[in-house]
């Protein structure tokens, strides 16, 4: 008798909001609509983005990672029927969602036995080219950590797009070729997972969360990530972001009325500061009203750290700690302190409203009310650890990203124009972003964004480690293997974009189809792909245009004239230095 597997609670399944579940090791979408339930692969067949990030509207689910449309009836691709999810048998038996266990096998088995790669094996690490290293060091000399994404780019221009080097005694494999790069993307987290000293690093710190997950952990909590920034939930938010910008608009008036230079990166800072704040923990720290910028000033140390800490030679800071690590110490406590304290107003309230647990206004209730199928609570580590991920990973991308679109806006005052122009359409004679939906017409900012995240990304490459022994791009690699995944490179080559070096936001209003025109989307990954793309896109995407429309509407922006050049930073994340700009209002 075929078994029958309980999957979910029709309780927990939001009218038209897609849900991922993990079972048996397939992932699984699941959506209620019009009283019926669909079960769906949870994959997207394209580049294997976990559909349950998408939106559901009407009867199309939406993959949030190129945006490929799919029946939520019948699972075919909107615009091409010889593409269909995969549909598993669903039954609804009392409060459970139940599916066919030898269906799910089945179909397991089939992906399973799929061919994954185009390239025959031949060689081995041995065989790849690279640069020449010393006995016990390796290339470790040659390296910066704040501009190691540089020197590899520099190296795969002349070693090619699939390379070795060595840290130390430990060889890496670094790869810039796109196909390479989205099978590897695709086939996480059983073949291959995040490089394991990012995990141990973060570990150490307390920093245990979705970010550094793998496996069975990763499985359990990247429900409630994603649950906490859908689009659903982002529209309830929005009307505390659009409080967040008018205080951020407010606050540049000011600079522009005193002719005042401005630090643009750390303003920036702020504003994702408050926003994660309100969006994960449901408390409005408001740095951008008052001088309250100790929490910013700590999460400044974090990510450097752990990129300098992950490129270390060996782990110095178990012996003896540099003035850096001291800091990195205090941060930390300093964070820690904070977290625990928001820990503690979101288990009140969910004391006091006892239907905070089924409907939670924010990540942090979302982790203390959420329980597995076998009834079990997230740990207390693992509830701080998510909350400090939330913390540390919101607030430095996103703000790096407007940043760096700025700092674009100063270098091509041509964009002005039309970015004005768009703003002054949308917003009307609103100052900042009134209605959710009116930032889906802001299509030429958006096109602007992605530009920016072409040329400019926050993560221009990603650290991945093989699981197990594997063949990718012809070349054998074995367990533990580290992978420096080149993604920045992909996009600047001109096979992939035409004008691949050039500032060309129109690039984006009317791409052609892959591989036509120079134009190929899977050489653009600044979420990455795969089943871990970002489940922050949408959230980033949301406060770009809401931020930088606000610019548009209200001010101009120059770059300071006593700022020096401003160069690249990498420091987990790549971020632009000397980036001083004066405001002046329209």
């Amino acid at each position: 008798m075929d078994k029958t597997l309980h999957i979910v609670r029709l309780s927990d399944l939001a009218e038209g909001v897609p849900l991922g579940v993990h079972v048996e090791g397939v992932d699984l979408v699941v959506i209620r609509r019009a009283g019926k339930i669909a079960i769906f692969q949870g994959g997207c067949p394209h580049q294997g983005t976990l559909l349950a990030g998408g939106t559901v509207d009407k009867d199309v689910l939406t993959c949030s990672g190129h945006g490929w449309r799919f029946n939520c009836d019948t699972g075919q691709k909107v615009d091409d029927a010889r593409i269909c999810l995969t549909r598993f048998s669903a039954a609804v038996t009392g409060d459970y969602v139940a599916v066919q266990q030898d269906e799910l096998l089945a179909w397991k088995q089939r992906v399973a036995t799929r061919g994954t790669s185009a390239f025959k094996s031949v060689r081995s690490l041995a065989d790849l080219p690279g640069p020449t290293g010393l006995p016990l060091l390796g290339n470790l000399l040659q390296l910066d950590a704040t501009q190691l994404h540089l020197i590899l780019e520099r190296w795969a221009n002349s070693y090619g797009a699939i390379y070795t080097f060595k840290m130390g005694s430990r060889p890496v494999v670094a790869i810039a070729e796109p196909a390479l790069i989205q099978e590897a993307l695709r086939r996480r987290p059983e073949i291959f997972r995040r490089l394991s000293s990012i995990a141990t690093v973060l570990e150490e710190m307390g920093v245990k969360g979705v970010f550094g997950a793998e496996g069975a952990d990763w499985h359990r909590q990247r429900r409630v990530a994603m649950q906490a920034l859908n689009v659903e939930h982002l529209r309830h938010f929005f009307p505390t972001l659009t409080r967040m910008t008018e205080r951020l608009r407010a606050r540049w008036e000011r600079a522009a009325a005193g002719g005042h230079a401005v630090d643009v990166q750390k303003d920036l800072i702020r504003y994702t500061v408050d926003v994660t704040t309100n969006l994960a923990f449901g408390h409005d720290m408001n740095t951008l009203e008052t001088d309250g910028d100790v929490l910013q000033r700590y999460l400044e140390h974090v990510l450097p750290m752990v990129n300098r800490r992950i490129n270390a030679p060996f782990p110095y800071w178990h012996f003896f700690k540099l003035p850096a690590d001291r800091a990195l110490d205090n941060a930390l406590e300093g964070i820690r302190k904070a977290v625990v304290n928001f820990i503690a107003q979101s288990r009140a309230r969910l004391v006091q409203d006892s239907t905070l647990a089924a409907h939670p206004t924010n990540f942090l209730e979302a982790m203390l009310a959420a329980r597995n199928e076998e009834g079990e609570a997230f740990t207390e580590e693992e509830i701080v650890g998510n909350a400090l991920t939330m913390l540390v990973a919101g607030e430095d991308t996103t703000a790096n990203t407007m940043a760096w679109m700025i700092y674009l806006l100063t270098q091509h005052p041509a964009v002005h124009g039309p970015m004005e122009l768009e703003a002054d359409a949308v917003l009307g004679q609103a100052r900042i972003l009134q209605h959710f939906r009116d930032h889906e017409r802001l299509t030429y900012l958006e096109a602007m964004a992605r530009e920016t995240m072409r040329l400019k990304p926050v993560a221009p490459m990603l650290f991945l480690e093989t699981n197990k022994s594997v063949e990718l791009g012809g070349v054998r690699m074995p367990a533990g293997t580290a992978l420096f995944l080149l993604t920045r490179q992909c996009a600047l080559q001109e096979n992939a974009f035409a004008g691949a070096t050039q500032f060309k936001p129109e690039r984006w209003l009317s791409p052609p189809e892959a591989g036509q025109g120079g134009h190929n989307p899977a050489a653009f990954m600044p979420f990455g792909a795969g089943p871990r793309f970002c489940p922050g896109s949408q959230l980033a995407l949301l406060e770009i245009k809401a931020v930088m429309s606000m610019l548009c509407r209200n001010f101009s922006v120059v770059k300071a004239d006593a700022a020096g050049e401003v160069r690249e930073h990498f420091a987990f994340t790549m971020m632009p230095t000397n980036l001083l700009v004066h405001f002046r209002a329209r």
